[in-house]
């Protein structure tokens, strides 16, 4: 620990002789010099519900009335270091695990893994096992995240059974200050419980066109503490992230991008990766796992006329290695291509159709035997967005695919299925809107988690999976303030469980509500989701892959930029009521908890290229584990428990 402390105060006093020296040149530019009057401008807060980054061309639709947005502004304000943090402050979705391995994201309840994930247009979803995370990605990588709950588009990709979540990566446009042409950072941060330090780094630009980026972090620490100050075992930081983008964009608006990430966490882990311990004991072993996700886009940044085409290939991959006890190994990749166009008939009318093919194989091995499952899909896809009339925004599509899968014992199954959807959204008075959507969803036969391949399974009465979902919501915005009422209900038929199909739901409400004022805002969100089981006892062990009992959750968040002081101040609040959806299955209670954390940032007009950042996390050093944690029902299972009481402290440096 000693040696990696003096690594990170050279890497922290480099930088910053550096960025000093940046400084002073700076300090010679007349375009960077302070107003006249010597006031501080900072950033204004960007706080609503529909706040769309750029990336979403179609931002307004009637598709997207109750999407979720996370832009740039809230990643760079919130700093997040897992999707737990990326993802707090809206009640609808919850993360859980407390390390990066174990974490999975739980939209309305519903697992990821039913969801369209995509990151740079590349489809995701390469399951590996149940104990650890399938589609993680480092936060600080991104500039947007949509989060489609319920009714997805059809052009949101294949497999869209219970929504969608788009990431996408940051570009050079999006780091770059001052309107130079050239830039870096440098971040350096300490975080207290797990004696962790985090390193990143960047360096991008841009010239006639072209444009080049390239990231690295680096986090390493030691387990950390839950409330009661118990050290919880395997937790401890040992975590890599590249990221390398190049792009071109020609003088008409036509972009062409390569990207490639990869993420490492090789470390000692739980001995299941996302449960604390078992039946009292608490053993580790390695999880040396690596994610990688390569991309080409080519496409037009704004939509204008009848051609407007895009084109995706990519590939991506989840890759376990577990040396002990039986030296196994498996990898989950999937191939992804699209080619769609956007014919705008008009302003507010456009018809979007494609194509596009998903290729995924799945394998396993070990020194003793090795199995493997394969899928393909091929489709076709139509999405209307309208406006027919003022006041009026309507969306519907379809899709047709061809589901072709193969057993690890030859078996082949080939399917081919029809989805819809269609929504709607009425303003019915200036700033108050009212919408409701509803798909049916084919989503054929999927993958099984690789880790299972020793099961003997008989894949003859497989049938392919279908979904419904239905929505409705109320919105209101004006001058400031807004709040939101959702309810959802989604149904599964013949979700694949190994070599059988289960049936199942997931339904609820969520209600929204808050105030921007510019300079600061303050939101609040509940969510109420309940699912059942058919013909299963509905507890976590039969809920695996399948979503989340998270029951009743609230989250929270103020803050507040003083200008006068370039400082920013905000607390966050995220609490789960008491719940007791397994009582009917002989399991007690579920406890409440309550997390209450806060942080300042500090961005001095005098040296514009310096922020420095402090949080104080679980303020009131509560023992929980999230409640879309694994086993929270269970008396023989020792929860995957978040960090109690933490402090951390980041500086960054950019110019």
């Amino acid at each position: 620990m000693l040696e990696r402390v003096r690594l990170s105060l050279l890497l922290a006093g480099t930088v910053l002789q550096s960025a000093l020296f940046v400084g002073s040149v700076n300090a010679q530019d007349a375009s960077d010099a302070p107003t006249a009057s010597g006031e501080v401008t900072l950033d204004t807060i960007r706080v609503s519900p529909d706040a769309a980054d750029r990336f979403d061309k179609h931002q307004g639709s009637a598709d997207r009335a109750q999407s979720i947005y996370i832009a740039i502004e809230e990643i760079q304000r919130t700093d997040p270091q897992t999707l737990r943090d990326l993802f707090a402050g809206n009640a609808s979705i919850s993360v859980g695990g407390g390390i990066p391995t174990a974490q999975k994201v739980f939209v309305n309840g519903i697992d990821e893994n039913n969801l369209a994930v995509s990151v740079d247009g590349v489809q995701q979803g390469n399951r590996i096992f149940h104990h650890t995370s399938t589609n993680y990605i480092d936060p600080a990588l991104l500039k947007a995240v949509r989060v489609d709950p319920g009714v997805a588009p059809a052009d949101a990709g294949f497999g869209a059974l219970g929504g969608s979540i788009v990431y996408e990566t940051v570009d050079v446009q999006d780091l770059l200050i001052n309107d130079r042409n050239f830039g870096a950072f440098a971040t350096l941060s300490y975080e207290t419980n797990g004696n962790t330090f985090t390193e990143s780094a960047a360096a991008y630009g841009r010239y006639q066109g072209f444009e080049l980026l390239g990231f690295a972090k680096f986090a390493n620490g030691d387990d950390y503490e839950n409330g009661d100050g118990w050290e919880v075992p395997g937790t401890a930081a040992e975590f890599s992230s590249l990221l390398a983008k190049g792009a071109y964009e020609t003088g008409t608006g036509y972009r062409f991008e390569l990207s490639a990430q990869q993420i490492i966490d090789d470390a000692l882990r739980p001995y299941r990766a996302n449960i604390g311990g078992l039946n009292g004991t608490s053993a580790t072993r390695v999880y040396d796992t690596t994610r990688r996700n390569f991309s080409f886009n080519f496409g037009k940044e704004e939509i204008e006329g009848l051609w407007n085409p895009k084109v995706v290939v990519g590939y991506s991959e989840n890759s376990f290695k577990i040396p002990e006890p039986y030296d196994s190994e498996s990898t989950g990749g999937t191939w992804t291509a699209k080619a769609e166009n956007v014919f705008e008939i008009s302003e507010g009318n456009t018809v979007t159709t494609g194509v596009d093919f998903i290729s995924q194989t799945s394998d396993y091995s070990d020194p003793s035997e090795a199995y493997t499952e394969k899928v393909s899909n091929i489709g076709g896809y139509a999405q209307a967005r309208l406006t027919p009339i003022d006041r009026l925004k309507v969306s519907f599509g379809g899709r047709a695919d061809g589901n072709y899968f193969e057993g690890k014992d030859g078996t082949n199954l080939d399917n081919f299925g029809l989805s819809g959807n269609a929504s709607a959204e009425v303003e019915v008075i200036n700033g108050i809107s009212v919408n409701a959507g509803y798909s049916n969803v084919f989503g054929g036969i999927d993958l099984e988690e690789s880790f299972e391949y020793w099961r003997t399974w008989d894949y003859s009465n497989l049938d392919p999976v279908r979904s419904d979902n239905v929505t409705a919501g109320l919105k209101y915005e004006n001058t400031g303030w807004f709040a939101g009422a959702d309810v959802f209900n989604t149904r599964f038929w013949d979700y694949r469980d190994g070599a059988s199909n289960v049936d199942f739901s997931s339904w609820g409400y969520k209600l929204s509500g808050g105030y921007n004022w510019g300079n600061g805002f303050v939101k609040l969100s509940y969510a109420d989701t309940r699912l059942s089981l058919a013909d299963s006892a509905f507890e976590s062990y039969y809920l695996i892959n399948i979503g989340a009992a998270v029951g009743q959750i609230i989250s929270g968040e103020i803050a507040h930029t003083f200008n006068k002081y370039d400082l920013t101040l905000g607390a966050t609040l995220d609490a789960a009521l008491a719940y007791d959806g397994f009582v009917s299955a002989g399991y007690g209670t579920v406890d409440p908890y309550t997390v209450v954390s806060a942080y300042a940032e500090y961005k001095p007009e005098q040296y514009d290229f310096l922020s420095l950042r402090l949080e104080a996390n679980n303020i009131f050093d509560q023992t929980y584990s999230d409640r879309a944690t694994y086993g929270g029902e269970y008396d023989s299972i020792t929860p995957l428990y978040e960090p109690g009481r933490s402090f951390r402290l980041m500086a960054k440096l950019r110019y």
